[in-house]
């Protein structure tokens, strides 16, 4: 089985225009939709109060409250996404988040301007991007 995420084209836009706006700081978002068919329909963008450009956490209640927005649509969290200045792979810390946060994890590249998309399932797993129009 090929582990996947499907976002529409527009939705990549958003999520790059995103990413690069918030530099030289990392941006982050919950990528919310079907887990059965691993496609996004909505897009919840997140602030870092990190305010750094090497991490990013969401305020608790944010997180919450986004996860309550999801469950009243019926809908899950099928994606965390965040950017990077640089490669689009998991870093250190990432790997780490990764493993009590069992969802596919989207990183953009702002320095290469590309997607890369992991799930930690024992061990990290690089899973496919499908962009439709």
């Amino acid at each position: 089985m090929t582990l996947k995420i499907v976002l529409m084209s527009e939705q990549v836009t958003r999520l790059a225009r995103f990413a690069n706006e918030a530099l030289p700081n990392e941006s982050c978002a919950l990528l919310v939709g079907s887990s059965s068919e691993s496609t996004v329909t909505e897009i919840l963008l997140m602030k870092n109060v990190d305010i750094s450009p090497y991490s990013f956490s969401i305020e608790p209640s944010e997180l919450l409250d986004a996860y309550d927005k999801a469950e009243k649509k019926g809908l899950d969290v099928i994606g965390i996404f965040h950017s990077h200045p640089g490669k689009p792979s998991p870093s250190t810390t990432d790997l780490k988040y990764m493993e009590i946060n069992p969802v596919i994890w989207l990183i953009y590249s702002t320095t290469e301007d590309r997607f890369g998309a992991y799930l930690s399932e024992r061990s990290v797993i690089k899973c496919d991007v499908i962009i439709t129009d």
